[in-house]
């Protein structure tokens, strides 16, 4: 008996020795944090693709099949249908100048008879309301335009972190190369994610761009999770 319990004894120490040299071993740290990486890609794969398709989705159904008549339509002013079909802001602005000048007029006019006259009370009545129809209509116009310009350029500079994150993952530093490719991503999920604003001819172009960009996306890391091999079924095998 007491041979055998020191056998198990023996045992016991040989094992914990080798685990001991096994967690110094350079290799087996290797493969450990090799493990750990692979596990932050695929929950990070999975995220991204979580993200991006139920943007490039929405997108698509916003753009070719969500409703936009509606049976009050006939009651609104035909001005609405005027701003929603305007091909760009220079149309927006050819409308806008005779409304504003009919405006700078029946306030002359009117400050003319009172000075102290005030306009707040009038705002829903023509020329004000179509004025103000206008002017918001422009406004909106240019800070789409100016959406689609961020939209492009943050867009590109989240594929070339995407680049140099995979360029470092490959031949440089795996975690350099992660932090990259998290950074790119999420540059490229956060500008295109949805928009939600009334629908114009610019709303649509924004639209469009954030569509295209979303499959591009959505490309991109396909190609970027095969070449990590992420979820490889060799990697699977070797545990």
């Amino acid at each position: 008996m007491s041979g055998g319990a020191a056998q198990q004894g023996d045992e016991a120490d040989e094992a914990r020795s080798t685990s001991e040299l096994r967690s110094l071993s350079p290799v087996f740290c290797g493969q450990e944090e090799g493990a750990a990486v692979k596990a932050l890609q695929r929950t990070l794969a999975i995220v991204a693709c979580l993200f991006l398709i139920g943007q490039t989705v929405r997108h698509a159904y916003v753009l070719w099949l969500e409703p936009r008549d509606s049976v009050l339509d006939k009651y609104d002013q035909p001005l609405k249908a005027e701003i929603a079909a305007a091909r760009s802001v220079e149309d927006l602005v050819g409308r806008y100048d005779p409304v504003r000048k009919e405006v700078d007029r029946v306030k002359a006019e009117r400050r003319a008879a009172d000075p102290k006259v005030s306009f707040e009370d009038v705002q829903d009545t023509e020329p004000f309301r179509s004025e103000g129809s206008l002017r918001q209509a422009i406004q909106s116009w240019e800070e789409r335009a100016k959406e689609i310009h961020s939209l492009r350029f943050y867009s590109g500079v989240g594929l070339v972190l995407v680049l140099l994150g995979l360029t470092s993952y490959l031949r440089l530093n795996p975690w350099v190369g992660m932090t990259l490719l998290i950074v790119g991503f999420s540059e490229l999920i956060y500008w295109t994610s949805p928009s939600f604003i009334s629908p114009t001819i610019e709303f649509d172009r924004l639209l469009v761009n954030k569509l295209v960009l979303s499959v591009v996306s959505l490309a991109v890391s396909a190609v970027t999770i095969w070449l990590l091999g992420a979820f490889s079924r060799a990697e699977r095998e070797s545990r």
